[in-house]
């Protein structure tokens, strides 16, 4: 039995099929939680989604992103012209329904570490009180991973691709941690969806032992 951290597939579901494949993935032993954003930008946004609706269970636990929240908030058929293609109108409809009732944020203790996961980052407020009235948990960036963590928690993100250097001028295109060893944090997004433009990569997280594995387009 293993727990797997993924996040920022958006669309990619091809390369989401080589990582479940290639960390030997049983959804009847092993656990897999989604943080946030399979939905924009990639080819196979319909793909990922049913496969995540047809997997939903203990095993297979789905986070919101902003992506999930900014299309329930504003589902334009102008905007979202493909979706409006590409989905039937029955599967739209349960695509506004499932966004709202997916968490912001979740607690999970793994051997002796407890992770947070969150898509963008979560703070030490949001924790205590299970409010987020800012959608901190959806947003947040240089605010967060700049900052020091929340005390006895090890908190696993996405949103920021780990490619785009934002956090750190040398940082190549892996998991990211801070130099600093007393805040945990781990950026885990990779940039799938920009693996041919810009280098990225898909990445996965076993958190049982904190094990990196990476898929390339």
């Amino acid at each position: 039995m293993a727990v797997y951290a993924i996040s920022d597939i958006h669309g990619c579901y091809s390369m989401f099929l080589k990582m479940l494949k290639k960390i030997r993935f049983d959804e009847t032993k092993d656990t897999l939680y989604i943080i946030g954003d399979i939905l924009d930008r990639g080819p196979e946004v319909p793909q990922i989604v049913r496969w995540v609706w047809d997997h939903e269970s203990d095993h297979v636990i789905m986070l919101k992103g902003n992506h999930e929240d900014m299309f329930a908030s504003y589902p334009d058929p102008e905007y979202y012209e493909q979706y409006y293609e590409e989905f039937s109108a029955w599967e739209l409809d349960k695509l506004l329904r499932w966004i709202p009732t997916l968490p912001n944020y979740l607690e999970v203790s793994v051997g002796d570490i407890d992770y947070v996961l969150a898509h963008a980052g979560i703070n030490e407020g949001i924790l205590k009180t299970g409010e987020d009235p800012d959608d901190y948990c959806l947003w947040a960036r240089s605010e967060f991973y700049f900052g020091k963590g929340i005390p006895g928690k090890t908190i696993v993100f996405g949103h920021t691709p780990m490619m785009t250097q934002m956090i750190d001028e040398q940082l190549s295109v892996r998991i990211w941690r801070p130099k600093d060893p007393s805040v945990h944090l781990i950026g885990i997004d990779t940039g799938a969806v920009f693996a041919r433009k810009f280098g990225g990569k898909m990445a996965c997280l076993r958190l049982d032992d904190q094990k990196e594995f990476y898929v390339y387009a």
